[in-house]
């Protein structure tokens, strides 16, 4: 019996329809004036339009594994799918602050809207799935691996073991150097020290008047800033993905010599991909550029003032974006590298002996 992981072109578009019925009745319930996890500060007539979308895009998911799917035209399902998936993309907005708020105390600010982060990756993901095994499929391709073969006896193989083409390496390590001021601001306030105007006690006061644990606290004291250790685990993330050690797992890892599970790289990497990056380049053009030119004010607030509270700004701002920018890059060159090969048995590709 094959996995069920493997049938996933079959199921896709079932799991697609059924999460839809879940996240239509959640935006109806913002529609009706629910508070609870609703991501948006505006008025409730946008939570009509996002129930709209979602059930169109369910519609289609289920409408792309029946016959239906195959009578209608080929855009209908596949402009509706891809809709709600970068619909649902837009609601993991801060899953990750909030995923590594969670990991290092133990809680998040508004457990509500971190719910719905949750269900919103699950949904894009079923939605992306449905999507593409559709789209591969009226295609005359192989659903799950995307190449055009018989299907009779087919058997999936992993992808041979390739780094990064130099061009998506470039990129990464352009993602890596944007980390660099950001870095060395949290250090230098960890460590007690004095970066754009802002001593580290003003930070550690402000962390403690926000209710931060006392495990972050104590990082604080010994000069380890959590966000920067994040930032180190983002670095490696990217490495991983554009080196062959991010395939196989490497001799002074747990597991040597075994496949890493692609999941295990690419799940942190979209997730990575589709809120800190979005963050970053719209926060760079909506919140930095305008008092650069003279159309916005400066931040005014206790602790980020006029051009002092910009510098720091600045340095998270702009690492979210291009390391963002270049995390999706990146995720997207080793999603295609990575690829199982769906080839039949016997045959050279297999893997198995071909003579008697």
């Amino acid at each position: 019996m094959e996995p069920i992981v493997r049938t996933w072109p079959r199921w896709a578009g079932y799991a697609a329809g059924a999460w839809s019925l879940v996240a239509v009745g959640l935006a109806l319930y913002w529609a009706g004036g629910g508070e609870a996890g609703y991501p948006l500060d505006d008025g409730k007539s946008v939570a009509w339009l996002i129930a709209a979308c979602l059930g169109v895009g369910g519609i289609m998911a289920v409408s792309s594994v029946r016959d239906v799917g195959r009578q209608m035209p080929r855009w209908w399902p596949l402009t509706g799918i891809w809709a709600a998936c970068v619909l649902a993309g837009a609601g993991t907005f801060g899953f990750v602050m909030n995923a590594l708020q969670l990991a290092f105390t133990g809680t998040v600010d508004d457990w509500p809207a971190f719910g719905v982060e949750v269900l919103c990756a699950a949904g894009a993901a079923l939605l992306a799935g449905a999507a593409l095994a559709y789209q591969r499929g009226t295609a005359g391709a192989c659903a799950r691996c995307g190449e055009v073969h018989a299907g009779t006896g087919a058997v999936k193989r992993p992808a041979p073991v390739s780094a990064a083409p130099p061009g998506v390496r470039r990129a990464a390590h352009a993602g890596m150097l944007a980390f660099a001021p950001y870095i060395v601001m949290k250090t230098t306030w960890a460590f007690g020290g004095s970066f754009a105007g802002i001593d580290g006690e003003q930070v550690v006061a402000e962390f403690e008047r926000n209710g931060a644990s006392g495990l972050i606290l104590t990082l604080e004291k010994y000069g380890l800033d959590f966000t920067t250790l994040s930032a180190l685990l983002g670095i490696f993330l990217l490495l991983g993905l554009t080196r062959e050690w991010g395939q196989v797992f490497p001799g002074w890892a747990p597991f040597s010599g075994r496949r890493v599970p692609r999941w295990l790289p690419l799940t942190p990497a979209w997730l990575g991909a589709v809120t800190l990056g979005p963050y970053g380049v719209v926060a760079t053009f909506g919140y930095l550029l305008p008092p650069v030119i003279g159309l916005g004010d400066l931040p005014d607030e206790p602790l980020l003032h006029g051009w002092s509270g910009w510098t720091v700004a600045a340095c998270g701002i702009g690492a979210f974006a291009v390391y963002g920018v270049a995390l999706g890059v990146a995720a997207w060159s080793y999603q295609r590298r990575t690829r199982p090969r769906c080839v039949s048995p016997g045959s050279p590709g297999d893997g198995a002996p071909s003579g008697p």
